[in-house]
């Protein structure tokens, strides 16, 4: 398993039985559900942030696509003539 943070597994204990001193054992499940809903909003974020830019990317090609089918046309006569 990989450290997380580049810390030991002793260090995280250290770290959680300094937590449960500082705020109580009743208190830590709460301050982990706001971490969770926390970084849950973040990912959220970042997906709709993501799916924006795409369909940005995309209309830029539909209408580049656009633009060039429309020079195509301008270049043909309004009419044709048949001999």
């Amino acid at each position: 398993m990989k450290n997380f943070l580049f810390i030991s597994i002793e260090e995280s204990f250290f770290i959680i039985l300094i937590a449960i001193i500082v705020f109580g054992p009743k208190k830590i499940p709460e301050i982990a559900r706001g971490l969770g809903e926390g970084i849950r909003y973040l990912k959220n974020a970042k997906e709709k942030i993501k799916n924006e830019i795409l369909m940005q990317d995309d209309q830029k090609k539909q209408t580049s696509i656009f633009q060039k089918e429309k020079k195509k046309k301008k270049n043909i006569p309004p009419y044709s003539v048949k001999r």
